[in-house]
């Protein structure tokens, strides 16, 4: 079948490399994690209480049993797994930061697999670790899986669409992030419902417009900025040898200081809804402080600056 010649313009594409160019190309990072659950044939996971609702229902739908288990202030696993058939690991590259505790991780368990969804430029590790790009970057949707073994593909996937889960991304080009406040909840609600489909055009297009040295660079001198300004408040041990972390996780056992930073225009978001002693505590006073590819040395400085002033008047 030939190709269309002719006709309006499209979308410019300028052929950067595409990062993790070995992965297996999905519509999701849930979606790249359930591919992974029936290609390993998983019958247990022991999976992390603290983790994205949407992984634990996932991992519901795909495997015969999920035990959850705790992890401590060092975000590592507070038990030891014994090796079972059918039994895998899933760790959570936490916020970007856990790169070590990966490796740690992967030298101890070999049916590991790891969560990147909050670390889009950590090496693949384990027997398979799969990738969000779009808690990285604007796009519409999309998952990366890497296995460390090839694995027999023993479903035909179809390929997604979408550019019908772009209007939040060209509302908030256009216009402001609030006008497409409502379509972004939106969106998150039908990525997180679709079906195994390989990655849309688009997004692969998208993709391979971004320019990933720069996105690294900002992230990480931004990230070095914040610790280097509020580290010791931090009753987190954070290891800043990390690939490229997602945002900065100060955890502040403060009350209303995240309130006071909303209040000054500093987005903090809360993560995952669930209870257990330690969970609570990490969603209650852990302040995820955004250090994107948007914001600048000067941005971070106001981000110090609100953070102070909250602080003093706590």
């Amino acid at each position: 079948m030939y190709n269309e010649i002719g006709g309006y313009l499209e979308l410019e594409t300028y052929g950067a490399k595409f990062y993790h160019d070995n992965a297996i190309r999905l519509n999701s990072g849930r979606n790249a994690f359930r591919y992974a659950l029936r290609a390993l044939n998983v019958q247990i996971l022991h999976a992390p209480h603290y983790t994205c609702p949407s992984v634990l229902e996932a991992a519901s739908q795909e495997v015969r049993e999920v035990e959850l288990y705790e992890i401590g202030h060092d975000l590592m696993p507070l038990e030891i797994f014994a090796e079972r058939e059918g039994a895998f690991i899933l760790y959570n590259n936490y916020f970007g930061v856990c790169d070590s505790n990966v490796s740690v991780m992967s030298g101890l368990y070999k049916n590991l697999i790891v969560d990147n969804a909050q670390s889009f430029f950590a090496r693949p590790l384990g027997v398979a670790s799969f990738y969000s790009p779009r808690k990285f970057f604007g796009l519409p949707d999309g998952g990366l899986l890497i296995f460390k073994e090839p694995q027999e593909q023993k479903e035909v996937i179809e390929r997604d669409t979408s550019f019908g889960r772009m209007e939040h991304l060209l509302k908030r080009h256009d216009l402001n992030s609030s006008a497409g406040y409502e379509h972004f909840k939106s969106n998150e609600r039908d990525v997180g419902n679709l079906p195994i489909r390989k990655m849309s055009k688009l997004t692969e297009a998208l993709m391979q417009n971004i320019n990933y040295n720069k996105v690294q660079e900002i992230r990480n001198r931004n990230f070095r900025y914040l610790h280097d300004k509020i580290g010791s408040l931090n009753k987190l041990a954070l290891n800043c040898d990390n690939t490229c972390p997602m945002i900065y996780p100060l955890f502040l056992r403060r009350k209303g200081v995240r309130e006071m930073l909303i209040s000054s225009k500093i987005f903090v978001a809360k993560y995952w809804d669930l209870e257990s002693a330690y969970n609570l505590d990490l969603r209650e006073h852990l302040i995820p402080l955004p250090i994107d590819q948007r914001y600048s040395t000067d941005d971070m400085k106001r981000i110090v600056d609100a953070l102070n002033r909250a602080i003093k008047l706590r």
